[in-house]
């Protein structure tokens, strides 16, 4: 009895050290990754940082917005580490004219839905191969986000294409066909017609229609760029009521999205950024992720 009594014992103590050190494994393992992603959170303000300034050299730099800009060069897998082992941390990254993309604020001003463009993002739509009644749909939110009379708005603003998800219809296939067309930016923004697609570009400027705006984006693409707001209209045999207004050469919203990858453990940014006439940067919002 003694003997059993004993081997209980050491087995007790046995199972006893086995659970204590298993816990200290696992400490050891959260502690390493909160670790990495606080290394990782470091890394992705520089980078933040880092787009601010490339951003404002361009502003310095260049009269207009375009897409052959260092701003518009993506990274890879750049090696951020320490020098001992650069590759331990690897940064990618991209910044992204917002003015590119058709800005669902434009849908509405103090509550009521602007026609033309609904008409505009209807279009769109159609050229997208997705259904033009999501146009109301859309146009109806971002009213009901704007107040009316003083009065407080229905509903919160959006921050982003993913927001719409909550909208019948919207289903996440629809939302992915969308997010390269279409962006949401807090003030009412012209569009780059340096950067646009031929899809946006048409529907903003009706007048072109896709096949005239397919043609004038190719030539832009060939380095025919647009030097200024005259260039765009020059080069364009006639323009309907107020889209001259629609258009612009330079932008001032920018998306930022960057990821760190720290020892296995990933990071990623989204931030929207608004530059001022000075070149100047400030982050509207950052989401860490």
């Amino acid at each position: 009895m003694a003997i059993i009594a004993a081997l209980l014992v050491v087995i007790a103590a046995a199972a006893l050290a086995t659970s204590v050190i298993q816990r200290q494994s696992v400490l050891a393992d959260v502690l390493q990754i909160e670790r990495n992603r606080a290394q990782a959170d470091w890394l992705l303000r520089g980078g933040l940082d880092w787009s601010r300034v490339v951003l404002q050299m361009d502003a310095q730099n260049n009269p207009t917005t375009r897409r052959d800009g260092l701003w518009a060069t993506p990274i890879a897998d750049l090696p951020v580490g320490p020098s001992a082992n650069p590759n331990q941390a690897l940064f990618s990254g991209q910044i992204e004219d917002a003015q590119g993309k058709f800005n669902l604020y434009n849908l509405a001003k103090g509550g009521s839905v602007d026609a033309r463009q609904l008409a505009a993002l209807q279009s769109l739509l159609q050229w997208l191969s997705l259904d033009p009644g999501l146009a109301q749909d859309m146009a109806a939110r971002v009213a009901a986000a704007q107040s009316i009379a003083g009065s407080p708005p229905q509903a919160v603003g959006l921050q982003g294409i993913g927001d719409l998800s909550a909208l019948d219809g919207f289903t996440p296939e629809v939302i992915d066909a969308l997010q390269p067309y279409l962006t949401y930016l807090p003030a009412v923004t012209p569009i780059n017609v340096n950067t646009a697609s031929a899809e946006v570009l048409g529907a903003v400027v009706g007048s072109l229609g896709l096949a005239g705006a397919r043609e004038l984006v190719a030539q832009r693409d060939r380095g025919q760029w647009f030097v200024n707001h005259g260039d765009f209209v020059n080069r364009v045999s006639r323009l309907g009521p107020g889209e001259a207004q629609r258009i612009a050469v330079r932008s001032d919203w920018f998306r930022v999205a960057g990821s760190v990858t720290v020892d296995g453990t990933i990071v990623s940014l989204r931030a929207l950024l608004h530059r001022d006439k000075e070149g100047s940067s400030e982050a509207r919002w950052i989401h860490y992720q």
